[in-house]
């Protein structure tokens, strides 16, 4: 991003600062792990794994939906980068990843 003059508001080195951040910025994943966020079941699926590794099945319990669905919410999760999965047996066990764990912490001071 260049500029046709070097008359900015803020000193050159702060713009300079600036248009690093603009080019090296992953927005993508943001986008991503705000888009995961947008549902406030996954909200407090992402709070209640910050208590406990669980399976599909205890959160079908807890949220009382149908599986499928409850799928279809830690799919979401897993592809941002929030939550990964571990197979115990017959049961698979989400986990936030580490990333995860820094928005659960956000999440954990705000509910």
């Amino acid at each position: 991003m260049s500029s046709q003059s070097n008359d900015f508001r803020v000193s050159s080195e702060t713009m300079a600062e600036m248009e690093a951040i603009v080019s090296t910025c992953d927005v993508e994943t943001a986008h991503r792990i705000f888009k995961a966020l947008a549902d406030d079941r996954r909200i407090l699926i992402l709070r209640l794994l910050e208590e406990s590794e669980l399976c599909v099945c205890d959160l079908v319990e807890l949220f009382d939906i149908e599986y499928s669905k409850l799928s279809y919410h830690l799919k979401q999760l897993k592809e941002a980068g929030l939550v990964t999965a571990d197979r115990e047996g017959n049961y698979v066990t989400y986990r936030p990843t580490e990333c995860g764990e820094d928005v659960v912490d956000i999440v954990h001071r705000l509910c």
